[in-house]
């Protein structure tokens, strides 16, 4: 029954916001916050090629830390907005989110160097290999650098890295990648999820016990030991929920449901 009310409060805090916001937007908001509540403290990870301070947010309700990032690449911006709702949960000390014992480290934007239009607007575009932050741990940009640090620093037993395929220009079917595998009820509550909306998983994705629509990190090959993703592995579970473009959902649902299969494996 508490989860269920945490689903409720989120899917309630995701209306607040009801279009996905650009970086500027959320950076804006975010310190807006962090100005405004005593309980939401900042810490730098040194700074982008650009000079921009690399900043994560911290809300410490206890000692185990969940790490959750957004825009990571160019264009995929679901998560940012997402993290705002949850930000705002976990600052109502009367919220369920708020009284789960755990450290949340949120990196509102990763990446902002290569945001189309410096951040201000959002745009559909195809990233570069340059510029997945997350894919180059052997020659690392600031940004990597500043989630290894993080992950190091805190151990997160849940790394989120809001990836989506909102950067496309066609129609691109959910999928859910994990460093670890879940229970088949745990996938099939997921997949649940998605159908109430309207929405399939991509049946070309099925990794054993979870199925259609799951897939396994380490399957990808080597090139995952270059990943953060493998390396936030070493303390936890690593989830990535590639929510959909040119979907007939409303933003506020493509939020919401990212941010609640997190929640589900998570709290699973």
């Amino acid at each position: 029954m508490a989860l269920e009310l945490g689903l409720h409060e989120l899917f309630t805090a995701c209306q607040y916001e009801p279009s996905i916001l650009p970086p500027v937007d959320v950076l804006e908001r975010f310190e807006a916050l962090y100005k405004r509540y005593p309980a939401l403290t900042r810490r730098q990870w040194g700074e982008d090629t650009s000079g921009r301070p690399l900043y994560s947010y911290h809300v410490e309700h206890g000692e185990e830390t969940i790490f959750m990032y957004a825009f990571p690449d160019p264009g995929e911006a679901v998560g940012g907005t997402g993290l705002l709702a949850l930000l705002r949960l976990l600052l109502d000390p009367d919220s369920y989110m708020a009284s789960l014992p755990y450290r949340w480290v949120f990196v509102p934007c990763l990446n902002f160097v290569d945001q189309p239009d410096k951040g201000r607007s959002l745009r559909k575009l195809m990233k570069t290999a340059s510029q997945e932050v997350d894919w180059c741990v052997s020659a690392p940009r600031p940004e990597t650098t500043a989630v290894l640090d993080i992950a190091d620093t805190y151990k997160p037993i849940f790394t989120f890295p809001l990836h989506d395929e909102y950067h496309h220009r066609r129609y691109v079917a959910p999928y859910i990648g994990l460093a670890k595998p879940i229970d088949e009820d745990i996938a099939m509550r997921v997949r649940t999820l998605f159908t109430d909306h309207g929405v399939e998983l991509d049946r070309e994705y099925c990794s054993e016990p979870m199925g259609e629509g799951f897939f396994l990190m380490p399957e990808i090959g080597e090139e995952y030991l270059n990943s953060t993703f493998h390396h936030c592995a070493h303390y936890g579970q690593v989830l990535v929920v590639e929510i959909p473009s040119q979907s007939e959902l409303p933003d506020v649902i493509l939020t919401y449901l990212q941010l609640v299969t997190g929640l589900i494996i998570c709290m699973s």
